[in-house]
């Protein structure tokens, strides 16, 4: 199945509206976004996007940034790799500590 789209209409400042039908793709349930909704989004294929579904309206939106000091921000370019530490006995001063 296909989406197939009735008409895209602009709606004010920034605002565009559209009739979508659902299609099917697998198992899953799929929408079709026309371009201009695209590039009003800055959004292109493969990009990972927002759903929110709130009082009956489904909402498209890319994703927040990170911000600066959260734990998301601190490891945004980490790819997986591994890593590794040393260990050292508690026990056994290393400094001018008072145990």
């Amino acid at each position: 199945m296909f989406l197939h789209f009735v008409y895209t209409e602009y709606v004010g400042d920034n605002m565009l509206r559209t009739k979508a039908t659902v299609s099917m793709w697998g198992n899953s349930q799929a929408l079709r976004i026309p371009v201009e909704m695209t590039r009003q989004l800055g959004i292109r294929a493969n990009d990972e996007v927002v759903l929110e579904v709130r009082e009956n309206v489904l909402t498209v939106s890319k994703p927040a940034t990170p911000r600066e000091g959260t734990i998301e921000y601190l490891f945004r370019d980490y790819s997986g790799e591994s890593f590794r530490t040393e260990l050292t006995n508690p026990v056994e001063p290393a400094g001018e500590e008072k145990w």
